[in-house]
């Protein structure tokens, strides 16, 4: 019984997180270009949301499940957007021609 009511709480977690990453993708929708780039802000929200809203719930305190759910909303809205920009800045950075670099550095070359 305890196995059904976790999966009870996390499914709330999950749809929480979508509605959240849903709500969120409408402020990144000029970020957000083709059906792959919304799946994986969608994705993410909801991953953050699941994963992360007991934890943050009982580093919080919050024993209520209504508040619990809010948490889970506002991990799956801010979850998204912080993948998001993580995602957008490691592409800005041009990681591949800084390990190439460092490579070559080491080698001598």
């Amino acid at each position: 019984m305890d196995i059904l009511n976790g999966l009870a709480d996390r499914g709330e977690w999950l749809v929480a997180g979508l509605v959240g990453a849903i709500i969120s993708g409408w402020w990144h929708k000029a970020g957000l270009l083709d059906w792959r780039a919304w799946m994986v802000f969608l994705v993410t929200g909801v991953a953050c949301a699941v994963f992360l809203t007991g934890i943050a719930s009982n580093y919080l305190g919050v024993a209520e499940p209504r508040n619990i759910t809010g948490i889970g909303f506002l991990l799956g809205s801010f979850g998204a957007a912080l993948i998001s920009a993580v995602n957008r800045a490691l592409w800005a950075a041009d990681i591949w021609k800084f390990l190439l670099e460092l490579i070559k550095g080491k080698l001598g070359g």
